[in-house]
C-alpha cells in the first residue's frame, strides 16, 4: 500500500495533484474516471498563504513555473482567477487569510483558476 501523503510540497507551496504523474502513477483510492482521459484535464489544488496567493495573482504563469505545478507541460496562457464577488453582506478575506486555489490545465496549455479564502470577516 502506498503510504505517501497526497499533498506534496513544491518550494513551500502545498499541492494536491488530481491527475496521474510519474511520481503518483496510481490513485491512493478508487476514483471513477472512466469517462475522462486519465491525463487530462490536469487539475491541482493549492493551499496558499496570503503572500503566496498575492504572488499568484500578480503573475500566474511565473507562479506556475516557479512552483513546478505542471512539470510535464507548461501553461502558456492563464485566464482571470475567479474569486467570490465583492458586495454588501459577502464576507471578505482577511489580510492573513489562507487561500484554496484550484487550477485546471487543459491539453492546449491554457490554465483557468478559481480561488476562495479559507477565513473571512463578516
Amino acid at each position: 500500500m502506498d503510504t505517501k501523503r497526497a499533498w506534496e510540497e513544491e518550494s513551500g507551496v502545498r499541492v494536491l495533484r488530481l491527475y496521474k504523474t510519474d511520481v503518483r502513477p496510481d490513485w491512493p483510492e478508487a476514483v471513477n474516471k472512466s469517462d475522462l482521459c486519465p491525463d487530462w484535464p490536469r487539475v491541482v489544488i493549492l493551499d496558499l498563504s496570503a503572500e503566496q496567493f498575492s504572488e499568484f495573482e500578480k503573475d500566474p504563469l511565473a507562479f506556475a513555473e516557479k512552483y513546478n505545478l505542471y512539470p510535464e507541460q507548461k501553461i502558456l496562457w492563464f485566464g482571470h482567477c475567479s474569486k467570490p464577488p465583492i458586495g454588501k453582506g459577502i464576507p471578505r478575506a482577511t489580510e492573513t487569510s489562507r487561500w484554496t486555489l484550484v487550477i485546471n490545465h487543459c491539453k492546449t496549455s491554457v490554465g483557468t483558476s478559481a480561488a476562495c479564502p479559507q477565513c473571512t470577516t463578516g
